[in-house]
């Protein structure tokens, strides 16, 4: 096999790889695009959770405090009628202690039960705000989720038959270069550039011109001292009044 006929066969499998690349990019936007809104729902539905049970202990503990309240209230009801009955300056005195430590009481609890009150009605409004924008999360979901299954079938499919492009390309390249070509690839995304003048395509800088001067005779191909790719030469197409393809080393 010529050299002539590798670099073409090396072009096109640098060409099938870009494309392979898109599709994993899209692949991977789209479906990150999708967990992205599942984890912000399930997030989404564990706060609406501890909010509710932080509102039920709420509504617990005031229910709770208003019980105290009346029997508060009771019990100042009975210091009063105490003080009515009381015989002596020292009975009426302790009485008198009793109804004032229970409406200090009284007061604490209405003061609680106040508090509480607006806190639970800011909870609630919270959990109405988070509630609906559960739904349309949610909504959202279910409204996307059928396309952008479609839309990840479609890119696989499309995947699978560049990656099958791929292995009939491989099929044809010399097992060395192409061990080569793969060992590049782990640190490019391409691994191959041409030159046509002593500059590398890829890096853009120039090659020692003895290297240049021996690729010219398209005998082997070489690897730029740059950036490591694999270099070979091609010489510029003439002219035609078009715009030139673009070269696959900058991809």
């Amino acid at each position: 096999m010529s050299i002539r006929e590798q670099i073409a066969f090396l072009e096109e499998l640098s060409a099938i790889d870009s494309e392979i690349r898109r599709i994993d990019e899209q692949l991977d936007k789209q479906r990150g695009s999708l967990e992205g809104m599942r984890s912000d729902l399930k997030r989404l539905e564990e706060r609406l959770k501890g909010d509710r049970e932080t509102l039920a202990a709420m509504e617990k503990t005031r229910s709770e405090l208003a019980v105290e309240l009346r029997q508060m209230s009771s019990q100042i009801e009975r210091s009063r009628e105490k003080l009515q009955r009381s015989r002596n300056e020292r009975e009426s005195n302790a009485a008198q202690r009793e109804i004032e430590e229970l409406r200090k009481l009284h007061r604490d609890r209405e003061e609680e039960i106040e508090r509480l009150s607006s806190a639970s009605e800011g909870a609630r409004s919270a959990i109405d705000v988070a509630e609906a924008k559960r739904v349309d999360l949610a909504g959202a979901i279910d409204g996307s989720a059928p396309g952008t299954q479609a839309s990840l079938a479609a890119l696989e499919a499309e995947r699978g038959q560049r990656a099958e492009a791929r292995q009939q390309v491989v099929g044809k390249l010399p097992v060395v270069l192409y061990r080569r070509y793969e060992s590049i690839r782990t640190r490019r995304p391409v691994a191959i550039a041409r030159t046509y003048d002593g500059t590398c395509l890829g890096c853009h800088l120039s090659v020692p011109p003895m290297m240049f001067q021996k690729m010219r005779r398209q005998e082997e191909f070489e690897r730029c001292p740059n950036c490591n790719r694999i270099l070979y030469y091609m010489p510029p197409e003439p002219a035609t009044g078009s715009t030139p393809a673009a070269d696959p080393s900058r991809a």
